[in-house]
């Protein structure tokens, strides 16, 4: 199996296709549609509703027909720019603090889509061999979740950065369901597993 990183453009946030026998899941679409190559898109999945990890979601949608697969209250939000934070996004720039601004071309716009499939809690299915099981961690916004794939892999969006704390104060975002749900989750993912974060690059834990 191959998982190519793809920069969105957006704050620098990372869009994965994962590959296996010609078939691929895209997390975190960006507008970005020449990393499927030939291979058949079965799933977009997105580890949280913010803009800059939906931003592709209609254009993969449009030419691959893959469903959508997110959390029940990440696929409520992402149908609002206000709660996706298109809407606001050069002050969403503003606040976060993981990224430099200076120079970075800032995008504003009204931004919405639909999520096909939804789940609550933990949601697992097969695919071309592998596991993949998404988890729902609330703090950073309302509709976060994790994506484990197998054992090895684990796709955190951006509950997880290296060298960085989770940012809670975005709308939605909540550091009491952090605290109480997210983080418990974070602090499960067994040593060794290869973390695949929203921003930079892989670490292992």
């Amino acid at each position: 199996m191959q998982i190519k990183k793809t920069d969105s453009g957006l704050l620098h946030s990372c869009m994965y296709l994962l590959e296996e026998k010609g078939h691929a899941i895209v997390i975190d679409p960006c507008r970005d549609l020449s990393a499927a190559g030939d291979s058949i898109v079965d799933y977009l999945l997105i580890t949280h509703e913010h803009y800059d990890h939906i931003s592709g979601v209609n254009e993969w949608k449009k030419k691959t027909g893959a469903p959508l697969l997110c959390s029940r209250v990440c696929a409520e939000n992402i149908r609002n720019s206000k709660k996706n934070m298109s809407r606001y996004f050069n002050i969403f720039c503003e606040m976060q603090t993981w990224v430099p601004t200076d120079g970075m071309k800032i995008e504003q716009a009204e931004y919405v889509c639909e999520a096909d499939l939804t789940f609550e809690d933990e949601f697992t299915f097969e695919w071309q061999g592998h596991i993949v099981t998404l988890q729902e961690t609330p703090g950073h916004s309302a509709g976060s979740c994790i994506i484990y794939l197998d054992e090895d892999h684990c796709f955190t969006g951006d509950s997880y950065l290296e060298n960085y704390g989770t940012e809670c104060r975005f709308p939605g975002g909540s550091e009491k369901r952090w605290n109480m749900i997210g983080k418990p989750w974070i602090e499960a993912i067994p040593a060794g597993t290869r973390i695949w974060p929203g921003h930079f690059d892989s670490f292992i834990k």
